[in-house]
């Protein structure tokens, strides 16, 4: 089992989430629920799998920034009442937004190789071979991408301010948190998505993406260094508020 120190950014993702989350994750249940009872919403994502196909890799684009980037915040604030829109998050949600967008075209790219390589069908052994590819090749390489690009603009976009935490034990300390609740998340999910049927697999992808980035994003931007330089900054200058008690006295 994976140590409670990886596992911890995760739970606490899930903590301060858990109304969006749960929203998302009932909407796309009740999808589900709606296509195999409903012809018109089989004939609904039917169509809308054919107009995302034919956009090409700009519709892609949209598509990702729109679950990743635009639900999430939609969802935070239809279930928190007491959330209001501040303005200072105007960059940090057009960042995450044009992220999630080459995010679509990465992923994207990623399902139609593991076409070629595997199959388009939905054989168990092709499930879990895209599974098995998804999760134990691409995204362990892809998270790091994904660490860096995070931690570079919590750093203010200075590569100089990023690199001292590229050091040994960088994946370790940053990325391990953020993969073991990947697995967690995105095994049982992809099991399910590369099943379900071709007009489908799309609109709960995008639904299950917009779940994740919740998590995502909150471990990603986490900066301990920095935090630690904080700490340290703080109880420097309380020393020194000490000594000058202590000389005064």
């Amino acid at each position: 089992m994976p140590s409670p120190s990886l596992l911890a950014a995760g739970l606490g993702a899930l903590r301060r989430f858990w109304r969006p989350f749960l929203l998302i994750q009932a909407s796309a249940l009740a999808l589900g629920l709606s296509y195999a009872f409903s012809d018109r919403v089989r004939a609904a994502c039917a169509a809308i799998a054919a107009w995302r196909t034919a956009g090409g890799w700009p519709l892609t684009m949209v598509t990702g920034a729109v679950a990743g980037g635009l639900m999430p915040e939609l969802a935070k604030l239809l279930t928190d009442r007491a959330r209001t829109w501040r303005a200072a998050r105007i960059p940090e949600v057009l960042f995450n937004t044009a992220f999630f967008a080459v995010n679509g075209l990465v992923i994207d790219g990623l399902y139609r190789g593991e076409a070629l390589l595997f199959g388009d069908d939905a054989r168990v052994t092709t499930v879990m071979a895209k599974t098995a590819f998804d999760q134990f090749v691409f995204t362990p390489l892809w998270l790091v991408v994904i660490v860096v690009v995070f931690l570079f603009r919590r750093r203010g976009f200075s590569w100089a301010a990023t690199r001292p935490a590229l050091r040994a034990g960088f994946y370790r300390q940053r990325v391990l948190p953020l993969l073991i609740p990947n697995f967690c998340f995105w095994i049982p999910i992809v099991s399910i998505v590369y099943a379900l049927p071709g007009p489908l697999q799309f609109l709960m992808f995008a639904f299950a993406l917009a779940a994740w980035s919740l998590i995502m994003v909150f471990v990603a931007s986490q900066d301990d260094d920095a935090s630690d330089d904080d700490n340290g900054a703080a109880a420097a200058a309380a020393a020194r508020v000490a000594r000058g008690v202590t000389n005064l006295s």
